[in-house]
Formats: C-alpha cells, sequence, structure tokens
C-alpha cells in the first residue's frame, strides 16, 4: 500500500514528484552516449561545451549558421549523428528488440559500421547486416531475421544518399534547419524502412529526443532556440509509463481517465493489477507535457523505472519520499 495520503486536492504533491522526475533527468545521461565509441565521445563532448560556451557568451541567443560552422569545425560531427540515426534505425531490424544491446553491439563492431558510415554503399550492406545479426545472436536471442536487419540498414543508406546527393546537404546542415518539431518528425521516414508501425514512431522520436535538447546532444538548434521541445510526444514505454503511474505523478491531471485508473489500483491493492501501457499512454504524455520539458521527464521517468521501480528498489530511488508507491501495479 501507499506510505502517503491520496488528496487530489493537493495539486503541489504530484508536481513535485513530476518536478524530481525531471530533476532526475536532467542528471543523467541517455544510454546511448554512455556507450559511444572512444572517437565519438570527444565529439559529443566537445559539441555540448561549444554550444554552452556560445550560448553563456550570447546570453542564451543561437544564431543557427554561426553555430553550424562551429560545429563544422569539430572533428567526426557528420560521423557522430550518422552513429546516432543508425542506432535507433536498427531498432526497426530486429524483432526482439534490446536498445542497450544494440548500442553495446554498435560499439564492438565499429570498425565495420564506421565504413558504411562514411561510405554509405548497397554494397557494405550484407557483411555488415551478417556481423551485427552473429553478434546479437551470440547474446543469446533468437529468432531473428538478417534480412530485417539488411532492410533496415538499407534504409539508412538511401535516407543518407538522397540526403547528400537529391537535397545536397548533410545531417549537421539538415537538422538545425527544423523550427517545429513535429516537421521534423514528418521528415524523419526517409532513413527507416517504410513499416507505418509504433516500432518506427519509437525509433524516430529516440532519435528526436536525442538531438533536440540541450542536455543530450544540441544539434536540432532550430527546435532548441524556439523551445519546440517542449511539444516533444513522449514513446511512453513500460518504464516511463511504470514510473508515472506507481509514483502517483499523473494524479496531477485530476481529470475522468485519471479517477477510472486511480479507482482500479486503489480498488485490487490487495490482489494486485496489471494495466497495458496502450490503456494509460494518453495519461503518460499528458503528464510529461505538464512537466514543461517531456525530453527531460521522459529521460528521467525512463531510468527510474529501469534502475529502481522495476526491481522494488523504493529505498534507494530518488523519488522515495514522494512517490505514492502503488507497487502493486503491474505495467505490461
Amino acid at each position: 500500500m501507499s506510505s502517503l495520503e491520496i488528496d487530489l486536492q493537493n495539486r503541489s504533491k504530484y508536481e513535485d514528484i513530476i518536478r524530481l522526475i525531471n530533476e532526475y533527468g536532467s542528471s543523467v545521461k541517455e544510454t546511448i552516449f554512455e556507450n559511444l565509441p572512444d572517437e565519438l565521445i570527444v565529439t559529443y563532448q566537445r559539441i555540448r561545451e561549444v554550444y554552452i560556451q556560445e550560448t553563456t557568451r550570447s546570453k542564451g541567443r543561437v544564431d543557427i549558421n554561426s553555430f553550424i560552422q562551429l560545429y563544422a569545425n569539430i572533428p567526426r560531427v557528420e560521423e557522430l549523428l550518422r552513429y546516432l540515426l543508425l542506432a535507433t534505425v536498427l531498432f526497426m531490424g530486429f524483432r526482439n528488440l534490446r536498445n542497450e544491446l544494440i548500442y553495446k553491439i554498435m560499439l564492438r563492431n565499429y570498425s565495420e559500421i564506421s565504413r558504411i558510415i562514411s561510405n554509405p554503399s548497397y554494397s557494405l550492406i550484407n557483411n555488415t547486416s551478417m556481423k551485427i545479426l552473429s553478434d546479437y545472436e551470440n547474446e543469446g536471442i533468437k529468432g531473428e531475421d538478417v534480412q530485417e536487419v539488411s532492410n533496415a540498414i538499407h534504409s539508412f543508406i538511401y535516407g543518407l544518399r538522397k540526403l547528400t546527393r537529391a537535397y545536397g546537404t548533410t545531417l549537421l546542415r539538415w537538422i538545425p534547419k527544423f523550427r517545429d518539431i513535429n516537421d521534423f518528425e514528418k521528415a524523419l521516414p526517409m532513413f527507416y524502412p517504410p513499416r507505418a508501425n509504433e516500432r518506427r514512431k519509437r525509433a524516430i522520436r529516440t532519435f528526436i529526443r536525442w538531438v533536440s535538447h540541450e542536455t543530450n546532444l544540441p544539434v536540432a538548434l532550430g527546435i532548441i532556440s524556439r523551445g519546440s521541445h517542449r511539444r516533444y510526444t513522449m514513446i511512453a514505454d513500460v518504464y516511463s509509463t511504470m514510473v508515472t503511474i506507481r509514483s502517483g505523478a499523473f494524479l496531477v491531471l485530476n481529470n475522468e481517465h485519471t479517477m477510472k485508473i486511480l479507482s482500479r489500483i486503489i480498488a485490487n491493492r490487495n490482489n494486485g493489477i496489471t494495466i497495458k501501457v496502450d490503456e494509460v499512454k494518453g495519461l503518460v504524455r499528458a503528464t510529461g507535457r505538464l512537466s514543461n520539458d517531456p525530453i527531460t521527464y521522459e529521460r528521467g521517468a525512463f531510468r527510474i523505472g529501469h534502475d529502481y521501480c522495476s526491481r522494488l528498489k523504493c529505498n534507494e530511488c530518488p523519488l522515495n519520499k514522494v512517490c505514492m508507491k502503488f507497487t502493486w501495479v503491474n505495467i505490461k
């Protein structure tokens, strides 16, 4: 049972939960940035340093063209952006998706992947696909299809070739020009396999999150400078949903849907209850939007869910003092 009283009139109680999730999200890195090849870690750090230095010097104002030029002087910037993009495109290549495992496999196979990033040639697809899949399956994951991996890499190459040849530009010059996050999301599918499903949305939004926030890799300068990242649509996966519901953060909404979910939670506190992600996805996204920074909210909720909530490490959790502790709720 919850250790705290439910008081729907005291909105500040649930706002405090959201605030702490955001603060935690601002204090931790995205997992991909903890698994970059050494050659790209320096690039990642340098971009962040330049952004902080220049925004501090100009008191927050962003001259996009000036930033692009400064970034262009940093070695391997385009390679880093392509590496991040490929990581999310590969989400489409595996049926039994393990995000963190993909990052580790890319790191281990960087010499092979760097070839396809620097020279996006269709002739490299088969060899790269086989190496990535073999490494993935060596981790004990079965039932994968090399054709799916190949299709993902093919789409990545097709998109890059279209960008550089048809549009005559690069990711570094293309990404900062977007001012609206929804327009950015609509433009990105050219790099991904043409299947309009939830997995593609998740992959695309992951890349958006990585490049559209100053605490990640601040390259989508038009979006960041206009505050459009605050309109980011959360993925709302199992972990971020788990934290939003179990902590009681969603109670800040206090609408009809919230009351229905809360009633079910209370009625089943002795026997436990399973709530499907799709049932509460709207509540999770609305809660993230109320935080005024859904990108840091999602990162914080995911990491808390992954590291603490899923393992019931309540005493160690950064939300321990404010969480409603609806630990009998399972998210599926």
